[in-house]
């Protein structure tokens, strides 16, 4: 019942407001100067859509009357993270120093009152016509408002922090493989320093902080009066690292194929078999139910969970050999819920 309400929820008030504040930022888009970063801002929006509609389900955990308010909030972060996840992708003289300039664009758009810098300093391109700093001010302008900002915004702007330290770090540790380096040296270093729970492997933990599900999760606790500290402190633990790093993971089981076709860096190619990221999925999806069980609308963020892997697992490509073993576990730990939400999802996909 809690899911059905939180979907039908979602559809009906999340959706259309999400959209619109998606279609706002076309115009923005199609304006940026330099043709390559016009290209990539629009190649992100069209790309990546289906990305924000993914996070803005956070949304339902904000009160009717801040509900907007948070939806432009996560909608314009979201569509920073996608243009900065491609903007990475680009041939930068230093690819990791590159990513985590151009990501403090996000800690700022958490950061009430901060000044725009030169994201692009490290970038060949730098031209946006003021799109990247309009994302950010959009989202510094809705954050204002939310009542319970000042406990809140502490540990989402380390979650964002986090997000683009890992997103950099994947991203650098692709171009050295393809340089052919180790790809995970780095990475790996840069994971054994975060403060990570134990017994989780190291691309686990890296795959977690590389999520921006957490942030939204911690913005939605912003919009609600009340909301403490302590209570953050509970959502972050819950989304970093296992629910976080679920949804990365899933995303790579989902492109694992296209990324191996094009030497990609892909979480899952560290799992020895399907039989070990079945094993270690399950594992996760029960640690991932334990700690959102904790939280404040403890039903609402259960919802979330089975609608996260309901979306991945829905694509055709969790139906291969490898990934099967992976789906089924995964629907078995999460439960009845998942199931039904995965066959609406599946109806919905094009």
């Amino acid at each position: 019942m809690a899911l059905a309400r939180s979907f039908a929820g979602y559809r009906a008030t999340v959706i259309p407001t999400l959209r619109r504040e998606q279609r706002r930022w076309r115009g923005p888009a199609e304006a940026i100067p330099d043709p390559v970063l016009r290209r990539q801002a629009l190649a992100a929006l069209e790309g990546k859509a289906r990305n924000v509609e993914a996070v803005g389900v956070f949304a339902t955990l904000a009160p009717r009357a801040q509900r907007g308010r948070a939806i432009r909030v996560m909608t314009a972060l979201q569509i920073a993270v996608d243009y900065i996840d491609t903007l990475s992708e680009a041939a930068a003289e230093n690819p990791l120093e590159d990513g985590l300039q151009l990501h403090r664009a996000l800690v700022a758009g958490l950061t009430p009152g901060a000044e725009a810098e030169d994201w692009y300093r490290l970038h060949p391109q730098g031209d946006d016509g003021g799109y990247l700093s309009a994302l950010v001010a959009a989202c510094q302008e809705s954050l204002r408002r939310l009542p319970s900002q000042a406990a809140i915004l502490p540990l989402a702007r380390r979650a964002v922090e986090r997000c683009g330290e890992g997103q950099s770090y994947t991203h650098a540790a692709g171009a050295a493989g393809k340089g052919g380096h180790d790809p995970a040296e780095s990475l790996e270093r840069w994971t054994n320093e975060l403060d990570g729970p134990p017994d989780y492997r190291w691309w686990e933990v890296a795959a977690g902080a590389s999520s921006s599900v957490a942030a939204h999760a911690l913005i939605a606790a912003a919009a609600r009066p009340r909301a403490t500290e302590q209570e953050a402190e509970l959502i972050d633990a819950a989304y970093f690292p296992p629910v976080g790093a679920l949804t990365v993971l899933l995303d790579d089981l989902i492109d694992r194929d296209e990324d191996a076709a094009a030497a990609e860096h892909n979480y899952m190619a560290y799992y020895r078999s399907s039989e070990d990221a079945a094993n270690r999925l399950e594992l996760l999806a029960g640690r991932a139910s334990a700690a959102v069980a904790k939280l404040p609308q403890r039903r609402r963020h259960e919802a979330i969970l089975a609608g996260v892997a309901a979306f991945y697992l829905s694509a055709p490509e969790a139906s291969t050999a490898f990934a099967r073993p992976i789906r089924d576990r995964l629907l078995d730990a999460l439960g009845q819920g998942a199931r039904g939400l995965l066959a609406v999802m599946r109806l919905r996909r094009p």
